[in-house]
Parts: structure tokens; sequence; C-alpha cells
């Protein structure tokens, strides 16, 4: 007895629409993140037990250079000195900052998008923050920055916590900066015009980079330079 042919079925692509866009800088930008030496030593200490002997390349005294340099992202591969790193210097600092360009990180965009979207969108579309993390891509994983100048500032920023203490703060602040981003989201998820709508507001309101709750890392788009793809 022969067998009953099933029945196929096709399963269609959702239709997505990717934008370009050039974002364009209104106030300062800083990006700052823990420094490698940090990081690694903050790693030692918690993958050992308490009171156990640190080696001595997490001994060593502090460098205003090394957070400067290895806080952020760069475009191209840097050189560390993690056995010495007094080898940090301002002369490396500047050299990078002309040849290798600073990036903002995809996953920074993505969660400001996610901030701005819950704050003022979220009522009119009917739609919570899931949708952008879910759906809306960064298609890079770094974002390159251009700017116009470069500058070290250094604030007093309080810990959290009960007796918590001020600490110094250094940070990379860029002047006159801009970047380009690559979005894509599913149709049936948000339309282009939300999605432009969304990255217009993030930048008026919200911002990208450390500090940006202060009104740093504010920008506009560029409407000579958005490509829908």
């Amino acid at each position: 007895m022969a067998k009953a042919k099933k029945d196929s079925f096709t399963i269609e692509t959702l239709s997505t629409t990717t934008v370009k866009i050039e974002l364009i800088g209104d106030t300062p930008l800083i990006l700052h993140a823990k420094s490698r030496y940090y990081e690694m030593s903050e790693c030692w200490k918690q993958n050992h037990d308490k009171g156990s002997k640190m080696p001595e390349i997490y001994s060593q005294g502090k460098n205003l250079w090394e957070g400067l340099i290895t806080g952020i992202h760069w475009e191209k591969p840097i050189e560390y000195h993690d056995e010495n790193i007094m080898l940090y210097t301002e002369e490396e600092w500047k050299h990078y900052m002309e040849t290798n360009r600073p990036c903002i990180l995809a996953q920074a965009f993505k969660k400001s998008f996610k901030e701005s979207f819950v704050t003022f969108l979220k009522e009119s579309t009917g739609k919570n923050g899931t949708d952008i993390t879910r759906a809306l891509s960064v298609d890079e994983f770094i974002h390159p920055i251009k700017f116009a100048s470069v500058h070290v500032e250094s604030s007093i920023v309080p810990t959290k916590g009960v007796g918590g203490s001020s600490v110094v703060c250094n940070a990379n602040v860029f002047e006159n900066w801009s970047t380009e981003i690559t979005i894509s989201c599913p149709d049936a998820v948000f339309p282009v015009e939300t999605i432009i709508q969304l990255i217009e507001t993030t930048g008026k309101y919200i911002g990208i980079g450390s500090q940006r709750a202060n009104g740093y890392g504010r920008y506009h788009i560029n409407p000579d330079n958005v490509t829908i793809i």
C-alpha cells in the first residue's frame, strides 16, 4: 500500500530593512571603561582564596596612561605592557589617538536604544524593550569615531555603598566627534521610520558613552548621510 504523500511547505524569510546612518556629536563624548590591568587583577582575586599572595604583576604602582589607553576599544590591535604598566606613556596615548581610531561598542548603542524606547516610545507602539533586544541588530561589533580633538579630564566620582569614598576618574574626552552605524530590523517588528525616530530620540535625550546621564555623548542624525539598504 502506497504511503500518503505529505504536504510540502515553504518557510519565507522575514522582510528586513537595513539603514546606514551617520551620527554627529552635539556634546563631548567620554569613552571610559575599566582598564586592562584592573580587570586582570580583579579576575585573579576572584579566582583565588582570600588572603592568597598576589603575583608581583598585580602589585604595580599606578599609571595614568595605562587606564586611558587600555580602558577604551581601538579599531586596530594595540601593544599591551602587562609586565610593566609604567611603559604606557603620554606619547603612546597620542600615537594611538593619531593612528588608531577609538571605538564605541555595538552593545552600548543597543543599551541606549532600549533605554530610549522604554522611556519615550513604549506607550505609542504597545511594545516593550524586549523587542529592541531581540529584533534590532547593530551590524558591526565596534564603531570607530572621528574627532577634532581629545583631552584627558579628571573628576572626583563617589563610590556606591555604605562608607563609600570618592575616587579620581580619568577619562578620554572627544570633541566634535562623529561615527556611522548600520542597523537592521525585521519590518514586522518596527518599520524603518520608527528605527530612525528611535535613534534621533536617543541622541537628543539619552546619548552614548560614559557620563551620558550628565549630558555627554549627545548626537543627531546627519540627514544627508542616511542610506536605506
